[in-house]
């Protein structure tokens, strides 16, 4: 949770992530994996909001000094815009077990998986794509390169 305190700190940029050994290797399944603790440290950056809503009080007074709030449906739906992840697993342990025990790593893993299997990219607009050539013949140009991998 380093990335929490630099971001509570003001730096404007933190990176690595996806970097094992001081950067020398790059995990996809380690990417996804920080890209999902950036999100929470997002959260917590962008502060606790205040207002109706998150301070129930009439909920508050309507249950009393001494009664739980923990199974409110307000306490509940609060608790789940923290903790709500795609790959941290809160089953209770019989249905974890269930669907093969799945752990955070090979869940980032799959997730990394998955998205270089299905995610297409979009084709840059004809007038970007024509722009992105020609800085690139100039620079050939400029540099001598008189062969070019095709594209």
């Amino acid at each position: 949770m380093t990335g929490l305190t630099a971001m509570l700190a003001g730096v404007s940029s933190i990176y690595g992530a996806g970097m094992l050994e001081m950067g020398i290797t790059m995990d996809l399944g380690q990417l996804v994996a920080d890209n999902e603790i950036v999100e929470m440290c997002k959260y917590v950056y962008g502060g606790v909001p205040v207002n109706d809503v998150t301070m129930a009080v009439e909920e508050i007074v309507a249950i009393g000094p001494g009664n739980g709030y923990l199974s409110t449906k307000s306490t509940l739906k609060g608790f789940h815009t923290l903790t709500d992840t795609k790959f941290i697993d809160r089953q209770v342990r019989e249905a974890w077990e269930a669907c093969g025990s799945p752990g955070f790593y090979q869940s980032c893993k799959d997730e990394a998986k998955r998205i270089l299997a299905e995610h297409q990219v979009p084709p840059l607009p004809d007038d970007v794509a024509a722009e992105v050539r020609s800085i690139v013949d100039r620079v050939d140009r400029e540099a001598g390169v008189t062969e070019r991998v095709p594209s």
